[in-house]
């Protein structure tokens, strides 16, 4: 069950359009950009798995996009069909699952998610800023995951010494 979940939950992300080689390429320019080392590509891609190997980061997954999904095929006169819609202020629910990853692997991953959800580099922005679907959830695990991802390789690497 375990691995089927997890497969479950990248398949969907993948349907979503993020893929594993996205969270590593946010991940590796986070690392980089905030510290300016090389990265050891065997170790990060350790960390992704790490992160996206556990089951309760496939149920949050599964359970974010399953709200994208069904924000978009909701009745126009649900109330919360705006509110998904323009990802009203407010509306954190979002911001909560995100950080319910976050907080499996570090303090530290939390504080970066937010910096992550707040700048909205790459990948991250563009999911955000589409209009043909909905992405409130999306755009959020994506910075979780690489925030996630960022601060378990530096976990692996015998912890953070900046």
């Amino acid at each position: 069950m375990t691995e089927k979940l997890q497969a479950a939950a990248i398949d969907k992300m993948a349907e979503r359009g993020v893929k594993v080689s996205d969270i590593y390429k946010g991940a590796d320019e986070f690392l980089t950009n905030k510290y300016h080392d090389a990265i050891d590509e065997a170790l990060l891609n350790k960390a992704i798995d790490r992160v996206l190997h556990k089951d309760e980061v496939a149920d949050i997954i599964l359970a974010a996009l399953y709200l994208d999904e069904q924000a978009e095929v909701m009745p126009e006169s649900n109330i919360m069909k705006g509110r998904l819609a323009r990802d009203a202020n407010g509306y954190n629910v979002d911001e909560l699952l995100a950080i319910g990853i976050t907080q499996q692997f570090s303090a530290a991953a939390t504080v970066h998610y937010g910096l992550l959800d707040d700048l909205k580099p790459g990948l991250i922005g563009e999911i955000n800023d589409r209009t043909d679907t909905v992405n409130v959830f999306l755009d959020d695990i994506l910075a979780a995951l690489i925030a996630s991802a960022a601060m378990t390789y530096l976990e692996i690497q015998g912890g953070n010494h900046y």
